[in-house]
């Protein structure tokens, strides 16, 4: 049961990258951090991108969002103004479009989802210092499905 609620606490977390709205400072006092997704089932739908900067809002609240297009069965995103720091990404396809993370039996996701570093969560969702990455100037983070 308590790992049932743990997953069901990490959709939640994936379902609020969607209320979330890309924010472009006028400023350049950060770095781009450009996010490669690759290996993508089909061209339909969209990905749904989250940063989270902190082990305490891992999964809870992002600190960018925003959705990137398909194309040939990848898509990219830029980030801009990201200050030096610790980050982790998660994101989902949303191959039907309805702007959900789609579950199955007991919350299981029935879409694809991923976080950086390729981190990966048992019986429950990825831990923040699996996903966990650096930015210290321009950088390219690949994530596979």
């Amino acid at each position: 049961m308590k790992s049932l609620i743990i997953i069901f606490n990490f959709l939640a977390a994936l379902q609020f990258v969607t209320a979330q709205t890309p924010e472009m400072s006028s400023t350049n006092e950060g770095f781009n951090l450009t996010i490669q997704v690759t290996n993508i089932e089909s061209n339909q739908g969209e990905v749904y991108i989250g940063l989270y900067d902190s082990e305490g809002n891992w999964l809870k609240e992002n600190m960018k969002g925003t959705v990137a297009e398909i194309k040939n069965l990848k898509c990219s995103t830029v980030l801009e103004n990201i200050p030096a720091g610790t980050y982790a990404i998660s994101i989902y396809h949303d191959q039907n479009s309805n702007k959900d993370l789609d579950t199955g039996w007991f919350g299981i996701p029935s879409e694809p989802y991923a976080c950086s570093r390729g981190a990966k969560g048992r019986f429950g969702p990825p831990k923040w210092k699996d996903a966990v990455f650096e930015v210290k100037d321009n950088k390219t983070i690949e994530i596979k499905f």
